[in-house]
């Protein structure tokens, strides 16, 4: 099934993707960027997310646009996260929110799609520290992607 998503354009390093949403409060700038920490292991990368100012290269990811389009945003999130471990395959993304509310709404986007993610994603929630394969309807705190190997 072709999901609406929205255009996105991928910076020179591969690790920003940019997008606008279209709405009723208009068009507004996003983006995308995969933060490498290496603290939390070698090939971890955070997922950032949220409204972008090009002119300082500062996302917002508290901010609600309330646009209207948040299935067509997750799509075309979900979509840089599939450009970047496809050119970075053994990336893990680890995806926080910066609310409770945002992670709910991250948690049902991921289960109501885990059937076309699981194929080719392991996605683990970490729940109390530790990690553990998805399963709807458990609350958690983060999650993390990993790229399925055939």
């Amino acid at each position: 099934m072709e999901w609406e998503r929205y255009s996105i354009e991928e910076d020179a390093d591969s690790r920003t993707y940019e997008f606008c949403s279209d709405g009723p409060n208009g068009r507004i700038r996003k983006a995308v960027r995969f933060q490498h920490r290496p603290g939390l292991g070698r090939n971890v990368y955070n997922l950032l997310f949220g409204d972008y100012d090009p002119g300082t290269g500062h996302i917002d990811d508290r901010v609600i646009s309330n646009n209207g389009d948040a299935m067509a945003i997750l799509r075309t999130v979900a979509e840089a996260v599939e450009n970047f471990v496809n050119l970075n395959p053994q990336a893990i993304i680890l995806i926080l929110a910066s609310s409770a509310s945002r992670m709910r709404l991250y948690q049902m986007s991921i289960a109501s799609a885990l059937p076309e993610i699981s194929a080719k994603y392991e996605v683990l929630g970490i729940k109390n520290g530790e990690d553990e394969p998805f399963k709807k309807g458990v609350n958690y705190e983060a999650f993390l992607v990993i790229k399925r190997f055939a």
